[in-house]
């Protein structure tokens, strides 16, 4: 897949007033690293970058006015808690010789034969951080689950990447195919703790990036 051209705007004014102006002009304020440069503070517009953050592809040449295309990946956004959208983008250059540490979606491909005669797939990881060269870094990794029968499972150890390290522990379970009442008994153990963390939790005051 080809990488995903990004345009972008350089910021001459920062701090939360220019911040939130750029918000308002569907703007999302970024700013862009590479070692051995001075960050570079930028925008670039709020629906493009989600289509970026939503492409399968990983690299993204980061156009910005009177610089030469940079290959980039995203390092880090901070969402607002509330709306959902971005609030703010860092960008990080890679050069193409050297290893990144990227995140890829993983997919499964089934059904699997446990789910045909009744079981329930639970799918625990969704996604993997991985080393490689920027050239090697797969669009998502497949996970052939049709094998599976109820009480099989699957895990990072069960996983091969050529050229790629995996950065999870071997014993990490990817998808599990569980007995019908197991699983509808696990389901209700996690969302009475999920009910209970929120009854605790308070709110938060919004903080926003430069």
């Amino acid at each position: 897949m080809s990488n995903i051209v990004l345009a972008a705007e350089k910021r001459e004014a920062t701090g939360k007033g220019s911040n939130r102006e750029l918000r308002r002009n569907e703007r999302v304020p970024g700013v862009y690293y590479f070692h051995g440069e001075e960050p570079v503070p930028l925008s670039v517009d709020d629906s493009e970058l989600r289509g970026a953050i939503h492409s399968e592809s990983n690299l993204i040449d980061l156009d910005v006015p009177g610089k030469t295309k940079s290959t980039c990946v995203i390092r880090e956004i901070q969402w607002d808690p509330i709306k959902g959208h971005p609030l703010h983008v860092d960008f990080m250059g890679i050069d193409l010789k050297e290893k990144v540490t990227v995140t890829i979606p993983i997919h499964l491909i089934g059904p699997s034969e446990g789910e045909k005669l009744g079981g329930i797939l639970q799918h625990i990881l969704r996604e993997i951080s991985i080393e490689c060269l920027p050239g090697d870094i797969p669009d998502n990794l497949e996970v052939d689950i049709t094998s599976l029968q109820i009480g099989d499972g699957v895990s990072i150890g069960d996983i091969s990447l050529e050229k790629v390290k995996i950065l999870h522990d071997e014993t990490q379970a990817i998808a599990i195919v569980r007995q019908p009442t197991l699983a509808t008994e696990e389901e209700e153990e996690v969302e009475e703790g999920v009910e209970g963390e929120e009854a605790e939790e308070e709110p938060e005051d919004e903080t926003e990036s430069d």
